[in-house]
């Protein structure tokens, strides 16, 4: 066997008679070399296809939002197109200045010393040691706009009936008109109706008041029929309808005054007005009791006004002493004195 690859070529050509020429350095050298031109202008091909062309129109996948329309034959999809998609981005963008624009607005107009405006976090409470302990907020009476006769408790209003005077908040006017308050040409129910109006003059619209008429049966103001009958606040609307009820009322029938006290008492009042003519039946010891008893839960007064004829000269009546139990007051009226409204 030949030791190397030149002994073989020399023995072959001698064999057949032919001569083989073979360099075998240079042939792989020019093999080598063509292929390392091959790769080298392969890699500098794809790097200019990269770098200057690629990158500046490499198309990126969009996507978007798909919506399925599910009718009763077949589904359909919409797709947002791609122009919606940039105007969409360019939406977003336009956005986020505006807002970047109001925040930096918003953050110039924080600096601003407006006149009025809250103290900062920061800041300390100023305290004014100047003034003389007096504080000036308005009083309730201030604001309610109602100063009282006396200028005495917050609140309330001292208004009165036939010389007798009586305060507090809450008025129930209890006023007989049975048929004895038709004689004298009219004068005692002309008389009563003209007092209860012009004292309901002196009440404020925080003040509230109640009217009763009475025979055998009470009459009372209600506006808010067929709903219970309640205090009402001396508001000009209800002032006007409680003078359209004073002026339909006509004197009939007999007198009960047990019923039109325990009703004006339920009510709970400050001060109530009670007048009659004292007609009987008069209030019996017992129903003075109760009466008293009644009104210990409540504290109202309970002024009493007679209505008789010339000077009175009987001994200590039944109003005389519903008053005295009740902190209240009581007076008679000569309706010869009164004179003729009508």
């Amino acid at each position: 066997m030949p030791e190397n690859q030149g002994e073989l070529l020399i023995n072959l050509s001698e064999s057949d008679g032919m001569y083989y020429y073979e360099n075998s350095s240079n042939s792989a050298l020019f093999i080598s070399v063509g292929i390392h031109i091959a790769v080298f202008a392969l890699l500098i091909y794809t790097w200019k296809t990269t770098i200057f062309k690629g990158a500046a129109d490499e198309q990126t996948a969009e996507g978007g939002i798909v919506l399925v329309n599910n009718s009763a034959e077949s589904p359909t999809y919409h797709q947002n197109p791609s122009e919606d998609s940039s105007q969409s981005a360019q939406q977003n963008s336009t956005s986020i200045s505006e807002l970047v624009e109001q925040n930096t607005q918003d953050a110039i107009l924080s600096d601003l010393q407006l006149p009025g405006g809250l103290p900062s976090g920061t800041s300390e409470p100023v305290i004014d040691t100047s003034s003389t302990g007096e504080s000036n907020l308005p009083t309730l009476e201030e604001l309610t706009n109602n100063r009282t006769s006396t200028g005495g408790d917050f609140g309330k209003v001292e208004t009165g009936v036939f010389g007798i005077k009586g305060k507090g908040t809450r008025f129930i006017y209890v006023f007989d008109r049975s048929a004895s308050m038709s004689g004298y040409m009219g004068r005692p129910i002309d008389a009563a109706q003209q007092q209860l109006l012009a004292s309901l003059e002196d009440l404020k619209e925080n003040h509230q008041f109640q009217i009763i008429f009475y025979n055998e049966y009470p009459a009372v103001f209600n506006p808010f029929h067929p709903s219970p009958p309640k205090l009402l606040y001396g508001n000009n609307i209800n002032r006007e309808q409680a003078v359209d009820f004073v002026e339909s009322i006509k004197p009939s029938g007999q007198t009960n005054h047990i019923a039109a006290l325990k009703i004006a008492l339920n009510m709970k009042p400050d001060v109530i007005f009670f007048l009659t003519d004292a007609d009987e039946p008069q209030l019996t010891t017992d129903e003075l009791a109760f009466i008293t008893k009644r009104n210990d839960g409540v504290g109202a007064s309970i002024n009493c006004i007679q209505f008789g004829v010339g000077k009175y000269l009987g001994a200590k009546n039944f109003l005389m002493r519903l008053a005295d139990l009740n902190g209240g007051q009581y007076s008679y009226v000569d309706l010869n004195k009164l004179a003729s409204i009508r």
